[in-house]
């Protein structure tokens, strides 16, 4: 193995000419949120690729198998991230320690020049400041996403919980530069969430603010809303002994793979990478109208309105 020659540059996906300070056709799509975006697409075609694999390979189909398989390692390899965390781990499993810093500070540098989020999903996380809030992200965005109303309402509480004063005592202006960060959509654990009376009549208890939550929950036998938390509040889950628990976890996840550093991190299945499609153009769509009052705003929290 050896070290990289040089660092990955945006330019190796769309040219030598792009230019990120140009403004493209869509004003409400920063070039960081394509580049993200474009890695998700890159995901879940190898995704797809490792499915009709398997399929192939119970129809004994081993010509349509080997071409799948050159095809899913052709986009691993041009995958950014990918073949870069295989040589990290490579040289940890070889106890290669100096190696592996050379490789850990290049995959830092390629995830802080595509403007990615320190957490991916399927990592099981927790809150640095509310006790027994943890969970599992399942979706991510770049910059927050919600209205006005709720950055106004949950910026408040989390600031505050985080400093150590009431939600009052929140500056408004300090919210500005706090939705400019990614967010996280968390699968929340329900551990002992759920008492025997509340399972008895379909109630959950909800043991953090309702602020939080992505969405309101109506029907009195639905789940609790996932919630939406600021990247700066939450912390790798080290506890792998009490994983978190969800009835929708096997339903969005297939296994987990566990490291000591970064705790447990799930495996995507295809009825997540689905929702977050359809969450994702419902976003765009909303971007669409928002900016058709605010073209000219570059910060997030003035086209909440």
């Amino acid at each position: 193995m050896k070290a990289p020659a040089r660092r990955f540059q945006l330019s190796d996906w769309y040219g030598e000419d792009w230019d990120h300070k140009t403004r493209d056709d869509d004003p409400w799509v920063s070039p960081w949120a394509k580049a993200h975006y474009k890695l998700r697409q890159q995901e879940i075609e190898i995704e797809q690729c490792e499915f009709l694999l398997k399929s192939a390979i119970d129809r004994e189909d081993y010509d349509e198998a080997d071409g799948l398989t050159e095809r899913a390692d052709r986009l691993r390899s041009q995958h950014p991230i990918i073949p870069r965390e295989q040589r990290l781990e490579e040289a940890l499993k070889d106890e290669n320690y100096v190696l592996a810093g050379v490789f850990q500070q290049d995959l830092d540098a390629v995830k802080s020049n595509l403007g990615l989020p320190k957490y991916d999903v399927g990592q099981a996380v927790v809150h640095q400041h509310r006790d027994g809030l943890r969970g599992i992200v399942i979706d991510v965005d770049l910059q927050c996403v919600r209205g006005r109303a709720w950055v106004e309402a949950a910026g408040c509480l989390e600031r505050g919980c985080a400093l150590g004063y009431s939600a009052e005592e929140t500056v408004l202006s300090e919210l500005k530069g706090w939705v400019a960060q990614p967010f996280y959509t968390i699968m929340p654990d329900l551990t002992d969430q759920l008492n025997a009376t509340a399972a008895k009549h379909g109630l959950w208890k909800w043991a953090w603010p309702a602020e939080l939550a992505t969405w309101s929950t109506h029907n009195r036998d639905e789940l609790p809303a996932p919630l939406y938390i600021p990247e700066e509040y939450l912390l790798h889950d080290p506890n792998d002994d009490t994983p978190p628990s969800h009835p929708q976890i096997e339903t969005y996840f297939e296994g987990y793979d566990s490291s000591p550093h970064r705790g447990r991190t799930y495996r995507p299945a295809p009825k997540l990478r689905l929702w977050q499609q359809q969450r994702a153009a419902e976003q765009q769509d909303l971007s669409r109208r928002r900016t058709s009052f605010s073209v000219s705003s570059k910060n997030p929290y003035d086209m909440m309105k």
